[in-house]
């Protein structure tokens, strides 16, 4: 199963959600999506990566490429 990474601002802070779990702690939105990027890319193929808007909708960033 591909890793889902979540952007999202807990505790005052933009952190990265991965199984259930916050990860880091970010000044920024976009600094948070660029980290979540960056570990996306080191998990493998289908990984996705997802960040809350204004509403606190999801909408998909990214996803790498499946091989």
């Amino acid at each position: 199963m591909a890793t889902e990474f979540y952007v999202v601002r807990h505790h005052g802070a933009w952190r990265i959600r991965v199984n259930g779990k916050h990860h880091g702690e970010y000044g920024s939105r976009v600094s948070a999506i660029h980290a979540a990027m960056a570990a996306a890319e080191t998990a493998g193929a289908g990984a996705k990566v997802f960040s809350t808007g204004i509403v606190s909708r999801y909408s998909q960033e990214r996803q790498t490429p499946e091989t």
